[in-house]
């Protein structure tokens, strides 16, 4: 699978220890990008290849850009919309053994692992600018309800909808 950094800024140097002189490279995937359209709709794309999943940087991500976008006086509309062939896949899977890991005790002490998207899909739904889903591919599990989230939803021809994790257990 590919993988797609944003390397804005993702230099920086060093200048004390062993390293001095020496440049940091830090990758970040999993994010959000978003730009406005002359005609004032702010448009956001989930990137997070292949699958566009909700990885907590990318969940993260989302909030923030979504809240600029709202904040933004020129912006009278918001477009969510996935890069690539998907809208967004769902949850990351690989961030599920984090949580086996912590184990039963630590669910027990914390918020629901999805409680901070579920927060997010909130403030999506009770954005008072409207907010539009472009699915334009695939939208499963947290991917479909994050299209829901939003106050209207168009798909293009190849988009599908779905919830697989009804078929577990």
């Amino acid at each position: 699978c590919r993988l797609k950094c944003i390397f804005a800024g993702c230099f920086s140097s060093t200048s004390v220890g062993p390293t001095q002189g020496l440049r940091k490279l830090t990758l970040v995937a999993m994010s959000t990008h978003i730009s406005s359209r002359p005609d004032g709709v702010g448009v956001l794309v989930l990137d997070n290849a292949p699958v566009n999943s909700l990885a907590t940087n990318l969940v993260k991500s989302l909030r923030d850009n979504f809240i600029k976008l709202q904040r933004d006086p020129n912006v009278k509309a918001i477009v969510i919309t996935g890069s690539g062939a998907f809208f967004c896949g769902g949850a990351e899977i690989s961030e599920f053994n984090t949580i086996i890991s912590q184990g039963p005790e630590a669910l027990a002490e914390t918020s629901s692992p999805v409680q901070f998207l579920c927060s997010v899909m909130d403030v999506i739904d009770g954005s008072d600018k409207t907010v539009v889903a472009a699915i334009n591919g695939p939208a499963l599990g947290g991917g479909l309800e994050l299209g829901l989230a939003c106050h209207y939803r168009v798909a293009s021809p190849s988009a599908t909808v779905g919830f697989p994790e009804v078929q577990l257990g």
